[in-house]
């Protein structure tokens, strides 16, 4: 007796903008280094009344690193969105395991009828099997893009207050030169901002609102 063979449907979901406006152009000139997001943190500094930068000479360079990795690894608020994350795939990977299930069901009910069904029966229930099966695997891949979906908005507002608190220490400190750590080979552990940006990220945002996706993109 042929068993129909199920289409593979994997029950595995697995779930990463810009810097704040600057009002003065102090502010402007002194977060003029500042690189972005996991390459580092820079700002352009404006010329005064919109005039050819290039014309003016380059200021010394003040230098800082910072850990970016780290600061997603170990931030409260990136943690808290981890942990929400991996809830949320859980829970998704509970719900296509019951679907799978109830297809083994079907596919073994169909399997056992096989000898009592007509020809065009059997292939009527053969082709509503596979469209269930089908119908399951866009559940997965839907599943999976809403976990990446409310995974970067969350890691967005991450990155913006990370942005913030650099540029803040950087003006206190007189620093216009903010690299990541990882590229740099060699630095002094006094410019490491790492631990105090660590401290004001997670005073200023200790845990961020992760968005529930709606099917198709809408929150």
């Amino acid at each position: 007796m042929k068993t129909i063979r199920k289409p593979s449907v994997s029950a595995s979901v697995r779930a990463s903008s810009g810097p704040p406006g600057v009002r003065s152009p102090a502010r402007r000139r002194l977060l003029g280094g500042v690189l972005t997001a996991a390459c580092g943190f820079t700002l352009g500094a404006a010329a005064p009344g919109g005039g050819n930068l290039s014309a003016e000479p380059f200021p010394p360079a003040v230098v800082a690193v910072v850990n970016y990795q780290r600061l997603l690894r170990e931030a409260k608020a990136a943690r808290q969105i981890r942990e929400e994350i991996e809830a949320r795939r859980r829970r998704y990977q509970e719900e296509i395991k019951k679907k799978e299930q109830e297809l083994l069901e079907k596919e073994r009910e169909i399997t056992r009828q096989r000898s009592l069904l007509s020809p065009e029966a059997f292939a009527r229930k053969r082709r509503e099997f596979e469209r269930e099966a089908a119908a399951v695997q866009r559940q997965v891949q839907e599943r999976r893009r809403q976990l990446d979906a409310a995974s970067a908005s969350a890691y967005a507002e991450v990155r913006n207050a990370i942005i913030e608190v650099v540029g803040e220490l950087a003006e206190e400190r007189g620093f216009n030169l903010v690299l990541p750590s990882t590229a740099v080979l060699l630095f002094s552990p006094r410019l490491d901002l790492t631990e105090e940006v660590l401290s004001g990220l997670d005073a200023r945002l200790p845990r961020v609102e992760v968005p529930e996706v709606a099917a198709g993109g809408t929150e």
